[in-house]
């Protein structure tokens, strides 16, 4: 068996109404913090890029009749005192993404946590209805350095990814996220495999979620991790 595709230790199915069934969870962690009002890409703030391109997203899925099959669609968002869930696991047909409003601090590690809790929760339901997933993605973006504890979340995600239960993409917004500066150091701790990707302009937002969707209709294709080890 592919070792992207697990029924994990899911037990028998045959008496399952819902065996053959493939799922593809996916989880945007998105920053929606004060600093996402900045202009930073010409005439629209950053929180207005990443609303279009996550509406877009939406959208591919909704159209593209094997991601709509496949594609579990989660959205967490930071921003505030606390993360919050904008969209449980669900199928594209019932999800139901309101434009964010950018306000407040950067809880970027219990995002992360409530995400992770999110997915185990969604794997729990997986095992109970006899539903086989490919190996869940996660995308995580902030503009910013953490104003909580985020360090527990790092190793958490990390060992995940070490132990092939998930792949997360990192993504810095803004020219700030360079080798070598914290934001960076802070969202590679959180990836032992794929470098951060910086997005600088409306271009790299665009092509991130082009990938993205291209991964949501085939979970072998690897063009989004080959664009994320590209020279950044």
């Amino acid at each position: 068996m592919n070792e992207e595709l697990t029924f994990e230790s899911f037990g028998d199915f045959q008496s399952n109404s819902n065996e053959g069934t493939v799922k593809l969870p996916v989880c945007l962690v998105l920053d929606k913090s004060g600093s996402m009002q900045e202009k930073t890409f010409g005439k629209t703030t950053k929180i207005d890029e990443l609303n279009r391109n996550v509406i877009e997203f939406i959208n591919y899925i909704r159209n593209d009749p094997k991601a709509r099959r496949l594609c579990d669609l989660c959205i967490v968002a930071f921003g505030g005192e606390a993360p919050e869930i904008i969209q449980g696991y669900t199928s594209i047909d019932k999800a139901n993404f309101s434009p964010l409003r950018a306000g407040g601090r950067t809880p970027l590690g219990g995002a992360v946590q409530l995400a992770i809790g999110l997915l185990e929760k969604r794997r729990t339901w997986y095992r109970n209805e006899g539903i086989q997933h490919y190996k869940p993605i996660m995308m995580l973006m902030s503009d910013g350095i953490p104003t909580d504890q985020y360090q527990s979340a790092a190793i958490q995600m990390t060992t995940m990814v070490k132990n092939k239960q998930i792949k997360i993409f990192p993504v810095g917004i803004g020219a700030d996220f360079q080798p070598g500066v914290q934001g960076f150091q802070i969202l590679s701790s959180f990836s032992p495999d794929l470098p951060p990707k910086r997005i600088t302009d409306v271009q790299g937002f665009m092509t991130l979620f082009q990938l993205l969707s291209k991964s949501t209709s085939n979970p072998q294709d690897d063009s989004i991790d080959k664009w994320f080890k590209e020279t950044i």
